[in-house]
C-alpha cells in the first residue's frame, strides 16, 4: 500500500527486494493498492510477513513514547 501509485522504477526495486526476501523457489508479484490514510511511506505485506514503514504507524508509535502529546502549529 502507498498513498499514490509507485513510479515503475521503484515498482520493479520493490518487486527486486520482495524476491530477495521470499527466495528463489516462489515468484513475487506485486498487486499496488493506494491509501491516503497511511500517509506516506509503503506497507507491504506477503504470506504471512507485513513490513509496515507508513508515516501513520510511526507517528502512532511516537505517540507512545511521547509523555505529554505534541502541537506542531506555533
Amino acid at each position: 500500500m502507498s498513498v499514490i501509485a509507485l513510479p515503475p522504477e521503484e515498482e520493479k526495486e520493490l518487486q527486486k527486494t520482495v524476491q530477495d526476501i521470499i527466495g528463489l523457489g516462489k515468484k513475487a508479484e506485486l498487486e499496488q493498492k493506494i491509501d491516503p490514510s497511511i500517509l506516506g511511506g509503503l506497507l507491504v505485506e506477503f504470506g504471512q510477513k507485513v513490513f509496515d514503514m507508513s508515516i501513520k504507524t510511526k507517528a502512532q508509535q511516537m505517540e507512545g513514547v511521547l509523555p505529554e502529546p505534541v502541537s506542531v502549529n506555533p
